[in-house]
């Protein structure tokens, strides 16, 4: 996560007669947390601060703070690094322990050699996670690595009330009947294949698939990247990679009121449109933003994995 906040930075302190900049007591590395929401404040961001900007010309001078959650320390060097014998559980564990993360992790028990080319050990976790369909977040001064579950209180948006703007696309566009991973087991001198067609647990409603099956559209996908060591690895892969994509079959944009509650991750209860693109929405990019202009808004981008058009 990332923000950026921008104070004006001239005033009177206390017991001083002339004005100055209030603000030069903050510095690069200080810790910030930002909470918003009345009458209990709800915090929306805690991270670091890795640049300052100070703006002259229009007004009172200004200073804009450029802040990202302490995942930007994974980000900072390089490495060339095995890990032989591990499973990803056991990586993205001892990564977060090496930088003084605690780390609340699900990926994967899939026990093998895993290399770090040349790449920050933040590259390094998105390229490993990504092939399992896992977000990689910080949690307060957790690392998550995990799957999304659903959100026993999704927050409830209406098109005709809280939710300013929405805009939903449901999109067949690159989206597969099927996904199907290969590979070849060295050890075994063994081909490994595996195809996946389904989501678990299954979507209540219409998904991408059964709409490409009534259509009598072709779809089926080969994923020639990663490329399976194992018959374990290849149920992961393919299994992975189809649901990233059946999830995205609805995507959205919506603007609504300030709601320090939202983040990625959560659920949404969308009302207010039509019967077919009414339900449970899971938010996948979260932004909140303040200004003199539109005061406290929520940006979303959020997926769905089916809809219920009529029959």
């Amino acid at each position: 996560a990332h923000g950026e906040l921008t104070l004006t930075n001239w005033g009177t302190p206390q017991s001083a007669r002339e004005p100055t900049y209030v603000l030069d007591d903050i510095a690069l590395g200080d810790e910030l947390e930002i909470a918003m929401g009345q009458p209990d404040p709800i915090r929306i961001f805690k991270g670091e601060i890795t640049a300052i900007e100070e703006q002259y010309g229009t007004g009172a001078p200004t200073l804009s703070l450029l802040l990202q959650d302490k995942l930007h320390r994974l980000g900072r060097a390089r490495q060339n690094r095995s890990y032989e014998e591990h499973t990803p559980d056991d990586i993205v564990s001892a990564i977060a322990s090496e930088a003084g993360l605690q780390a609340d992790v699900q990926v994967s028990n899939i026990n093998d050699t895993w290399h770090q080319l040349n790449e920050s050990d933040l590259a390094f976790l998105l390229r490993l996670l990504g092939r399992f369909d896992i977000a990689l977040r910080m949690d307060g001064d957790t690392l998550r690595a995990r799957p999304e579950t659903p959100d026993p209180e999704p927050v409830a948006l209406s098109a005709q009330d809280s939710a300013l703007e929405v805009r939903l696309l449901v999109d067949l566009n690159q989206q597969p009947l099927a996904s199907r991973a290969q590979g070849y087991n060295v050890a075994t001198a063994e081909a490994v294949d595996h195809n996946s067609d389904s989501m678990i647990p299954a979507p209540n409603d219409t998904t991408a698939a059964a709409t490409l099956a009534q259509l009598g559209w072709p779809g089926e996908e080969v994923v020639p990247h990663p490329f399976a060591r194992s018959q374990a690895e290849a149920d992961a892969y393919a299994g992975a990679h189809f649901r990233r994509m059946a999830k995205r079959f609805v995507q959205g944009d919506i603007v609504c009121q300030g709601e320090p509650s939202l983040k990625s991750g959560r659920d949404i209860e969308l009302s207010g449109v039509s019967p077919r693109l009414r339900g449970t929405y899971q938010i996948v990019h979260c932004s909140h933003r303040f200004d003199s202009q539109n005061g406290y808004e929520t940006h979303l981008k959020v997926n769905k994995a089916d809809w219920s058009p009529a029959s």
